[in-house]
């Protein structure tokens, strides 16, 4: 049997948090009130606002790992031109010695 990775156990958690919040939400459907900022709702399941929060927390962090993935593979890329770059300053200056430069 394979070892379990990271990602399993991070799914796994998720789809036990995902399961505990929709046990929540069924468990207390009546309506409330809500206010928010200059708004006002009447009447609005418990179940919608818990599952809407729900998901806007999760699209929140999907967004931010989604901009720390490109933020790091902008980084990646930025270093291997740096690398190539210093790679190729290398080959230059070992050409210059071996070719018979001017003495130092």
């Amino acid at each position: 049997m394979g070892r379990i990775s990271r990602s399993q156990i991070y799914f796994v958690a998720a789809l036990c948090l995902a399961l505990l919040v929709a046990v929540f939400a069924v468990q207390n459907p009546e309506p409330v009130g809500i206010n928010f900022l200059a708004w006002r709702i009447e009447g609005i399941s418990k179940v919608l606002i818990i599952l809407l929060s729900t998901a806007a927390g999760a699209l929140a962090v999907l967004f931010l790992g989604v901009w720390w993935q490109l933020r790091r593979y902008l980084y990646v890329r930025r270093l291997e031109a740096e690398v190539q770059k210093l790679r190729a300053e290398l080959a230059a200056a070992r050409n210059k010695e071996a070719g018979g430069g001017p003495p130092a």
